[in-house]
């Protein structure tokens, strides 16, 4: 098994050891932007890239394509002026708004993460969802923290090595990630793999409705397709619904956006959908300095 691993890490199939956590406990939320591009060089393109890649404020960035050519998370501090978010915000204006044929931003509510259960389905047996709620609260204090922090860098670190780099006992490591996990603040460990050499690709099929009731109708009838990984609850934006769908052709998608079309005619005002090109960052938590939220 560690071969296989190794192997497919060494062929880039797989890329990063990730770690989810519940960021509200630290007093923070996410604010997402799409961004569409004008007027630009190759050049320009991968300047605003790394911009967006090296910036403290920033959860994820990707590159992607058809209605927009980038996605950006950000975090976002719910408990005090949000310093750091609003010089992110204004720098990023400042030097790129030239570039920016249209910029969407909206706030994350939910996040129903599905899993990739299709991939390993036997006998018609699915990986249960796992939802994302922002309300919690629990006590965590600087060694929480600075724990966290490695294992955002790499889900696999060994305790050893946290413990030796924070001066603390092994026993010490293991039981504040016990408890952690058990808090639910630490959500998961995952890995990110390049799809599209397994022969998969992301696609997201955002959805504006013209009868809003049918919002819980159509969610319960897009879950049974087991492509689905993923429903986005945002707020500030004028999409009603957002699906993430991992396929690995791209005529699925446009069967699905036809079926949805013909099941609900008389719901469904508009699509927008576009595809994932290239991850190029996603850290579980602020790279700035975190105020103990309790």
């Amino acid at each position: 098994m560690a071969y296989r691993i190794k192997r497919l890490e060494k062929e880039g199939v797989i890329l990063h050891y990730r770690t989810s956590f519940r960021i509200t406990v630290l007093g923070h939320s996410l604010a997402r932007f799409h961004y569409s591009l004008q007027l630009i060089s190759p050049e320009i393109k991968q300047e605003i890239i790394d911009y967006f890649v090296q910036s403290k404020c920033t959860q994820y960035v990707l590159e992607t394509e058809g209605c927009y050519d980038l996605e950006v998370g950000a975090f976002t501090d719910l408990n005090s002026s949000d310093e750091y978010f609003l010089a992110f915000y204004d720098e990023t204006q400042r030097k790129y708004r030239q570039y920016f044929d249209e910029q969407i931003g909206a706030e994350f509510n939910k996040i129903e993460n599905l899993g990739c259960g299709f991939l390993l389905e036997e006998n018609g047996v699915k990986t249960p969802p796992v939802a994302y709620n922002p309300k919690v609260a629990v006590k965590i204090d600087d060694l929480d923290i600075k724990i966290m922090r490695m294992l955002a860098e790499n889900a696999r670190i060994p305790t050893i090595e946290i413990a030796k780099a924070l001066n603390v006992t092994v026993i010490t490591i293991k039981n504040r990630i016990k408890r952690l996990i058990n808090a639910n603040i630490i959500t998961g460990f995952f890995i990110t793999v390049d799809g599209l050499k397994v022969g998969y690709r992301s696609f997201y099929v955002q959805i504006n409705l013209k009868d809003y009731n049918m919002k819980n109708k159509i969610i319960e009838y897009v879950k049974k397709n087991p492509n689905l990984i993923g429903i986005i609850h945002t707020i500030g934006y004028n999409n009603d619904l957002d699906f993430c769908y991992v396929l690995n052709d791209v005529t699925k998608l446009h069967e699905i956006i036809k079926d949805l079309s013909a099941k609900f005619p008389d719901s469904i005002k508009n699509f927008k959908y576009y595809s994932l090109l290239k991850g190029h960052k996603w850290i579980g938590i602020p790279q700035y300095d975190l105020k103990i939220r309790n």
